[in-house]
């Protein structure tokens, strides 16, 4: 209640007790008891006429704030012009009563109330007026007489709607603060003069476990310690000398012993009329996940140019060593194709000698020394064919092979490569030529006419090798999907394991394992040389096969168009 009410209350304590006293007095003389459910217009007439002043109470009621004056039986004696105006909006609902004249049983509890207590009962009422809500705090009170017993009861509201909207924009605002707040860092700080926290906001809690309460008081460097330019220090000198600071680190302890980072901000406060020194403000935002992320990214760059720089060290000895191999691939290269001139043309003459004493050009010679120079010339040949076949590994690796590839007839080859292979094994027919599906002879194939004869040779050569003498060996022609021709040399022999086919194209690959009893000769370079040079023509060397069985070894190459 404002200093005015509280006197106005005190005038009506005094008027209300005499007069009160005054009504019963007369009500007593006059031989009838009072009534609780008497007119509230009698009871403020009888006052007003005691009082001899009925005019001037009535310009004086009907201005100052609500209230009202009701006897020990709870009739409404006098009431001002702005309650009679404000009990339709606080008395309506269930159990009030109809009529003005009779007092609400709402105000009545309220009388219930103070008398059990003898002592002032506030309480608070929101009403609405049109479209606007009021807000109002009322005070009833007892009416004592001299000997300190209740004579009536008096009641005055207050107003406080403007401080009501007050209190709620108070209320939105400091909520928005606390969000802005919250937003920004994690809690807020200030301190005396004398550098003692007088207020920490309880988000403090999460970070150091320690109730906000209980570091109030505490002096602001026992916080904890403090990690850059130049520690406690160097912060203590711009808070001395009053100076703003802002994100400063200060290492501080967690609930669980842990370290966390909080950075710190503060501005200096003085005082608004004489301009002393009362303390600092702030605020502490925990940027330990920061921190340690910073930290984690930190030592993983460390370790990532830690591993680059081994990367580089490793690559140089790998450039090193490339070079070293390339420079020795290139003099075993070398070596080979020197090795193999000087070797063909020596071997070369040994051939010839054998093949024209075998044929006797140069007189008779006796029938054991004719089969000595047949097995010179066979060993010969034999020798020769495995420098070729070193000489080629060693073209194809170092791309020294050049390719012609020009249109030739499927035939031709076929023939060809059969007339060079069946004079060795000395059996014209043994070779079974077979077109498959394809019809006419004029098929045509884009390759270098010489290497792939060289290929069939060699998977003809291979195909008797690997079959007895009364199994057969053939060559198919066909024409797959592709547009691609397929020159398959077949053969009915022993075949080939299924575990070994992936290996069938490695260099030195042989299907008899021991090299010391093993029947049949070879270096094993054939096959990969083959493949190798199929390739280049821009075709492919493929196997099919089934121990027991026989072997089927597929050229292929692309179809070339008449002309």
């Amino acid at each position: 209640m404002s200093a005015t009410q509280i006197s106005l209350r005190d005038l009506l304590r005094s008027a209300a007790g005499q007069n009160v006293l005054s009504a019963r007095a007369e009500a007593a003389v006059k031989g009838r008891a009072p009534r609780r459910t008497a007119g509230m217009d009698k009871g403020r007439t009888s006052l007003k006429q005691r009082a001899g002043h009925k005019d001037l109470l009535d310009a004086l009621f009907d201005r100052v704030a609500p209230f009202y004056l009701a006897d020990a039986e709870g009739r409404l004696v006098i009431t001002s012009k702005a309650f009679r105006e404000l009990a339709p909006g606080l008395f309506t609902g269930n159990g009030q009563p109809a009529s003005p004249d009779e007092t609400p049983n709402s105000l009545l509890v309220l009388f219930d109330q103070v008398d059990a207590k003898r002592r002032d009962v506030q309480r608070t009422d929101t009403i609405s007026l049109g479209d606007k809500e009021r807000h109002y705090i009322s005070t009833h009170f007892p009416v004592l007489d001299d000997k300190d017993q209740i004579v009536g009861f008096g009641g005055i509201y207050e107003d406080v709607t403007p401080l009501s909207h007050a209190t709620g924009k108070a209320s939105e605002m400091e909520s928005w603060l606390q969000d802005v707040i919250r937003s920004s860092s994690d809690w807020v700080w200030s301190v005396d003069h004398n550098y003692n926290l007088t207020f920490v906001s309880p988000r403090i809690t999460e970070a150091v476990g320690i109730p906000s309460q209980a570091l109030t008081g505490r002096h602001f460097f026992t916080l904890g310690r403090f990690e850059d330019d130049g520690g406690a220090e160097g912060i203590r000198d711009q808070m001395e000398a009053h100076r703003p600071f802002r994100n400063r680190s200060i290492l501080m302890e967690g609930p669980e012993g842990e370290p966390r980072h909080i950075l710190i901000s503060g501005v200096p406060v003085f005082d608004d009329a004489s301009g002393r020194f009362i303390g600092y403000r702030g605020t502490g935002t925990d940027v330990t996940r920061q921190f340690e992320a910073e930290k984690s990214a930190a030592q993983a760059n460390s370790d990532l140019k830690q591993t680059l720089s081994e990367l580089k060290r490793r690559n140089s000895e790998l450039a090193v060593a490339l070079e070293r191999s390339q420079v020795a691939d290139k003099a075993k290269i070398d070596f080979l194709a020197m090795m193999s001139h000087e070797l063909r043309t020596p071997l070369n003459c040994i051939i010839g000698f054998s093949d024209a004493a075998t044929q006797k050009i140069h007189g008779a010679l006796k029938d054991s020394y004719v089969e000595y120079f047949k097995n010179i010339h066979k060993a010969g040949t034999h020798l020769l064919d495995i420098i070729n076949d070193i000489l080629d590994t060693a073209n194809i690796e170092a791309g020294n092979v050049n390719i012609e590839a020009l249109p030739v007839r499927v035939s031709d080859l076929v023939e060809e490569a059969a007339n060079l292979v069946e004079p060795k094994i000395g059996n014209k027919g043994r070779i079974v030529r077979s077109k498959g599906k394809v019809a006419g002879t004029d098929l045509l194939v884009i390759a270098d006419r010489l290497r792939a004869k060289q290929i069939l040779v060699n998977l003809l050569g291979n195909a008797i090798k690997f079959t007895p003498a009364d199994g057969k060996v053939g060559v198919d022609i066909a024409l797959s999907r592709d547009d691609m021709v397929d020159i398959t040399v077949w053969d009915t022999g022993i075949g080939i394991p299924a575990d070994e086919l992936v290996r069938v194209f490695n260099p030195f690959y042989q299907v008899e394992k021991n090299i010391l009893v093993r029947e049949v000769e070879g270096a094993g370079l054939g096959l990969a040389i083959s493949k190798q040079l199929a390739q280049l023509m821009n075709g492919d060397l493929t196997v099919e096969s089934t121990e027991g069985e026989g072997t089927r070894f597929t050229l292929s190459l692309p179809r070339a168009q008449p002309k």
